[in-house]
């Protein structure tokens, strides 16, 4: 188990463009999980890190360059197999590092100027509002932004659909985020609660309306709630399958009114 989020080594090499960046995907829920939960991440999928940074930021070209200059190389990343590689920044001692700035157009290319970053949809969904944590790492203190955590949970529950074809990178997309979102919602009312009032403020109702659709298709019995299951009881010893089938059906019903009162 880990005693320093895994992200720590980055922070120096980044320190002066943080205030500009939001830590997203895995990484930011293992800080939510050291400094919010107070305890270790239980997963490591993701070995590196991925940022959003807004479209129209002006410290794009300066991050870029400093990231040139510090020896990182513009370099395109596999992360699935039957998957197109994505932007990426490559230095042999530290791996690779991704910006993901919103999309603003459908079938939008990575951008080829400025910063190396791949378009993403509801990216914006997770810059609105971000909180900052401190991570301490070698006698240091940095603050990092990371999502709200109820638009963490809903970015993850947007991307619980799998489509009829069961492409595997897909299956398995969706079951590292339903298993986030049982990691942080299961056992927490804390993190539940906040999560359910973040919510409240977002708009449009249709992103909580296809979380809500998301969760009900890929709910007990299904391929991704029995592999997300099976991996959080595997990393998570102790745990019984009456906690998480327990939460589900209690959540299923917040969530609903959650979106009844954002419709009015």
């Amino acid at each position: 188990m880990r005693s320093s989020p895994s992200i720590s080594h980055w922070l120096p090499w980044l320190k002066d463009f943080l205030p500009s960046l939001v830590l997203i995907e895995e990484k930011a829920a293992e800080l939510y999980h050291f400094s919010l939960l107070n305890k270790n991440f239980a997963y490591s999928w993701a070995k590196e890190p991925f940022f959003g940074i807004d479209e129209g930021s002006k410290i794009s070209r300066l991050l870029h360059l400093h990231l040139l200059k510090q020896g990182f190389q513009k370099k395109n990343h596999n992360i699935f197999d039957d998957e197109l590689p994505i932007p990426s920044y490559f230095r042999e001692d530290l791996g690779f590092l991704h910006f993901i700035k919103p999309q603003i157009r459908p079938q939008q290319k990575p951008s080829g100027s400025g910063l190396y970053s791949l378009p993403g949809k509801n990216v914006s969904l997770v810059l609105e509002n971000p909180n900052s944590v401190e991570v301490k790492y070698l006698d240091h203190s940095y603050e990092v932004r990371i999502p709200q955590v109820g638009r963490f949970i809903l970015s993850r529950g947007l991307k619980l659909n799998v489509g009829p074809s069961l492409k595997e990178s897909r299956v398995y997309s969706a079951v590292r985020n339903l298993t986030l979102i049982l990691d942080l919602l299961a056992t927490s009312l804390e993190l539940q609660n906040e999560t359910i009032d973040d919510l409240q403020e977002v708009r449009p109702p249709i992103l909580l309306r296809e979380f809500l659709v998301n969760l009900k298709n890929n709910g007990p019995g299904s391929i991704v709630w029995e592999s997300a299951q099976k991996l959080y009881l595997e990393t998570h010893p102790g745990s019984k399958v009456v906690l998480l089938t327990s939460w589900y059906w209690k959540f299923l019903p917040l969530l609903s009114k959650t979106l009844f009162n954002n419709r009015t």
